[in-house]
Order: C-alpha cells, then structure tokens, then sequence
C-alpha cells in the first residue's frame, strides 16, 4: 500500500508482525515508522525498553532477530526497525526465511531499503508475508492536499491557491513542505488563514529548483510554467548561455535514459547513471517515455543554432530562448517525431 493510505488508517489498527517500508520519501518512511511506534507501544514511556533501531551495514541479522525474540515490558509490543535491508548478506536469507516463517508474536519488525531489488532471494522472503509500505514521491496533487491536511490538523487554514504556489515553489518533497508551512504558521499566528501572498513573501525558491522546473516543464509540455520559469530565471540575472546548457544537458540525459530502459536497467543504476535526485527520477523517466529519441535528436540541434544565435547577438537572448520552448512545445502537442 502507498505510505499516504497507510497513515490514513485509524491509530487502534492493530500492527502485522512483518513489515517492509520503501521508497524515497524519506519523510514519509519516517512518518510511517513513528505511526507504527504509537501502534505497537502506546505509553511512551516504554518506548526505552521495547523499541530499538538497527544496521544491517554494522550488525549481524543473527543479533537483530535476537532482539526481536526478546519479550517485550509489558503492557505493549516490542518494535524493532531495521535500517538498510538492501545490506542482507546472502548467506542470512535460510536465517531470515526461519523467522518470517515463526515470527515473534509479541513483536514487529520493521525492514527498510530505500529501493528494493525483487531480484534478491531476501526480498521474495519478506514479500510473501510482509506488509509492503510504499514511500514514494508524491505528485503535486496528492501533495496538495497532505500539505492543505497538515495545516488542518494544526488549526490553519490553507486555501487551494496557496497550497498550489506553495509546491509550486518548493516541490512535492514533504521534509522541505512541512519547513515551509511551519514557518507559514509561525508568520500568521495561531489559527490564522495561509494566504498566497504570504507564501510569495515568506517561501524562497532556489534556482536549481527553478532550472529543474524548466526542464520538467517543457519536457511535460507544460507550456504556461515554462515560459513563467524562463521569465523568472533571466529576470533574476540568469546566464543565457547557461540556461541552453542545462537544457542541452537535460537533452543529453533522456536520451542516455532512452537507451538504459531499453535495456530494462535497474532503479538503482539508473539513478547512479542519470544523476539525478531520487525524488525526480519517476517524473523524469515518465517524460523520456513520451519523447522519441529522434524528437530529443532534433531538439538538441535545434539548441544548438539556438546557442549560436546568442553568442552571435541574433536577436535577444530571451527571444531566442523563448521561441526554442514554443518550437519544442508544439512538436511535443503534435506528437513529433523526425
């Protein structure tokens, strides 16, 4: 289940034994672990004796799953969160499938991997029994409306047009989200109303932010939020010249992500050769899917004369620019291919 559904449920939802929490997210893994804490061991004052946290990269299994056996203080469970599962060695997978298959009654273990790699014979263990939590990027909608929830909760209120300039200036990443509304609420006091002009003077964009909102825009044929990321960029002093090349570096990397999904190239060596954040690389892959390689062929030729004309004083650098994202965003509406 998505990690936003599983936070959802009601606080009494009795806990399974086994579970495994993935994803990039690492807010909502968090959130997930601590929803689960209050679960397992309501009184907070047992949480020194019957919860404990766990390396796979620095302790054996054999030395976790002694601890999982342990009988808890009573009256509550025991809680053990084990960090990096993607570190198992291969020779714990008969020791793992040992307990999944008598786990301890009294106890819940918590496994957590950033990705998981189905591939692995420790994952097919846990799969079959655990309770898999997904902690995955939000989209902007579901990210507007957790963030819209979170100021509810607190006794503010958010209205839909400042939540939407809220992510649109700092992104769906909910540790950065709930930064930005903590200090919206300390600015308007105790159960005010988060308006949108207290969002543009209080939240800051950054411009590496503003530079993948370009790329993401014009890749996702998002004509009004490209040309409003341009204008921003270069009101703000931005380089022209740099701008084209960080969209002929965005050029470069779908077309390198083209031919590693035609391959079926893992999660992991995607990110590693694509270099991008996790929390980006669903989109990004999401908009390579939509692009023919000959279309992002003729787009990066297409810069460069684009490139050319600015170094040569051709018109202005923003009309050059300008014209360059409506050129690619009708090829992208009509479906180009060369």
């Amino acid at each position: 289940m998505k990690a936003t559904e599983f936070l959802r449920l009601p606080p009494t939802t009795p806990p399974d034994r086994l579970y495994v929490i993935t994803g990039e997210d690492s807010y909502l893994q968090r959130a997930c672990v601590q929803a689960l804490r209050q679960r397992v061991i309501p009184e907070e004052s047992l949480w020194a004796f019957n919860y404990s946290e766990h390396d796979l990269g620095q302790e054996a299994l054999s030395r976790v799953l002694a601890v999982a056996q342990e009988l808890p203080l009573p009256p509550t469970g025991r809680l053990v969160v084990v960090r990096n599962l993607d570190r198992l060695a291969d020779t714990d997978v008969e020791r793992l499938k040992d307990y999944v298959r008598r786990p301890a009654t009294t106890t819940t273990v918590v496994f957590q991997a950033p990705t998981l790699d189905k591939r692995r014979a420790s994952t097919t263990v846990l799969l079959k029994t655990a309770t898999l939590i997904e902690c995955q990027a939000l989209v902007p909608e579901e990210a507007r409306r957790w963030v819209t929830a979170y100021a509810r909760e607190r006794g503010f209120e958010l209205p839909p047009m400042a939540a939407s300039h809220l992510i649109g200036a700092v992104g769906c990443d909910l540790l950065r989200l709930t930064s930005e509304v903590e200090k919206l609420m300390n600015y308007v006091g105790v159960g005010g109303r988060i308006e949108p002009e207290a969002v543009a003077a209080l939240v800051v964009r950054s411009a590496q932010e503003d530079n993948f909102d370009l790329s993401e825009a014009l890749w996702q044929s998002d004509a009004p939020r490209a040309l409003r990321t341009l204008h921003r960029l270069l009101d703000r002093g931005a380089e022209p010249v740099a701008l084209v090349g960080l969209l002929a570096w965005q050029l470069r990397q779908m077309l390198t992500a083209h031919e590693l999904m035609a391959v079926n190239t893992p999660r992991e060596a995607l990110l590693r050769e694509l270099r991008l954040p996790p929390s980006r690389l669903t989109a990004f892959l999401g908009a390579v899917r939509k692009q023919s390689a000959p279309h992002l062929h003729w787009a990066l030729m297409r810069l460069q004369a684009v490139d050319d004309a600015i170094k040569r004083g051709y018109a202005t650098p923003r009309l050059n620019l300008e014209f360059f994202l409506c050129e690619v965003l009708v090829a992208n509406q009509a479906g180009y291919s060369a």
